[in-house]
């Protein structure tokens, strides 16, 4: 087994502070048009740019904001007392395996002072952190070698334990529950798959044909520190607080459950069952630093995979709807030439004319809101110099924004 890559997963914090009024009234406007339109609604605050969402959050939050793949998730409250925890963040697993810990949090306080908020104090509120391992395809989890402090059995503690099969094989298997404090372990491979995540690839620095052509797997064991274990079981709140503490709390969790070498009987003593070597190795990287693992992947490169995925995307629907076009425009099958005219015709009728060709501009301004353009560096070019680019370095990316 190898270790192919270690980082943060999840970070979640709120901020005692507030939003001045001129962002107040940004996203409110946002808000109304997206309840409007029935989807997310541009709007910029000096520098910082999102798309809001038609509903804030629980806990009091009116506005939800999103910065992009490689963004973060806000929430914000209107109320204008200093003293409230107005202001949330949650932040991408992308943005985190592409910038690393604390480059993330640097891109997090750019953006509160962007949009101009107060920020008195911070609360972390989640933190996970992920260990991703090449096994040989022989591997198998099997929910049986678990222990958990205390017991004999881990299914004993059935409530607290998720498992995921398919054709006879656990895929995964959640042990704990948030707020509190839970381990993961699952099949990434299947994971990034199933929710067309590609740029994990890169991320690995892995070619995606020669792994499927190995037979090997990849599995992530990921830890996860919510609110409530932070706070109450470790006196967490603070950045100097989870910087002390964290890679306590880890091993800490990954001694409290253990995966052992083999399954055992009702009479033997677990504690005398060595822990398997994936779990040694586990304990080995949360007991380094955590803070410095970083993916050596830039965020171009991964915009531009991100990128390719949507542009792959859109063109699988548009071939699509060209055949249903096709078929209710009576072009016969033998006549397929036909199409691209027919095709060509449409959106010419669309963009002729001073009002239609207004309308057509108007909705490419919100295409570049969503679908920022960046060269291979990650840096964003000029509206203006769009179309000039001719199949060089220049790439868009879905909610992109930095």
């Amino acid at each position: 087994m190898d270790l192919i890559y270690a980082g943060f997963d999840g970070l979640d914090v709120t901020f005692q502070g507030v939003i001045p009024l001129r962002a107040v009234d940004a996203f409110e406007a946002a808000k109304v048009a997206a309840q409007e339109t029935k989807q997310e609604t541009f709007a910029q605050v000096g520098k910082f740019k999102g798309h809001v969402a038609e509903t804030g959050a629980r806990g009091g939050y009116t506005y939800r904001v999103d910065t992009g793949n490689l963004g973060f998730t806000w929430f914000f409250s209107k109320s204008q007392k200093r003293e409230g925890w107005n202001i949330r963040v949650s932040c991408k697993s992308a943005t985190l395996a592409t910038y690393g810990f604390e480059g993330a949090i640097g891109l997090m306080y750019a953006d509160l002072e962007a949009v101009g908020a107060t920020v008195l104090q911070e609360a972390i509120a989640r933190v996970d952190f992920a260990m991703d391992w090449r096994m040989p395809g022989d591997f198998r989890l099997d929910p049986h070698r678990f222990a958990l402090h205390g017991t004999t059995k881990a299914d004993m503690h059935g409530e607290e334990i998720g498992q995921h099969w398919q054709k006879r094989q656990c895929t995964g298997l959640t042990i704990g529950k948030m707020p509190g404090r839970q381990i993961c372990i699952y099949d990434k491979r299947r994971d990034i798959v199933a929710k067309r995540k590609d740029e994990w690839w890169k991320i690995w620095g892995i070619d995606r044909d020669e792994f499927e052509r190995s037979g090997d797997q990849m599995w992530r064991i990921e830890l996860r520190a919510g609110k409530k274990h932070l706070k109450e079981q470790w006196g967490v709140t603070s950045w100097a607080d989870l910087r002390a503490k964290l890679g306590d709390i880890y091993a800490h969790a990954l001694l409290r459950i253990r995966y052992k070498a083999r399954t055992w009987d009702e009479d033997e003593n677990i504690t005398r069952i060595e822990d398997d070597h994936m779990w040694e190795r586990c304990r080995a990287v949360t007991g380094g630093s955590l803070f410095e693992y970083t993916s050596n992947c830039g965020p171009g490169v991964v915009k531009q995979v991100m990128q390719e995925q949507q542009r792959q995307t859109i063109a699988a629907m548009m071939i699509g709807l060209s055949a249903n076009l096709a078929v209710l425009s009576g072009v016969d099958k033998d006549q397929l030439w036909e199409l691209p005219p027919l095709i060509s015709k449409m959106i010419a009728s669309n963009i002729h004319g001073e009002e239609s060709g207004k309308e057509f501009k108007s909705k490419m301004k919100k295409v570049y809101r969503r679908y920022e353009i960046y060269d291979e560096d990650g840096v964003i070019l000029d509206e203006r110099t769009i179309g000039q680019i001719g199949g060089g370095t220049g790439s868009c990316t879905e909610s992109a924004f930095v």
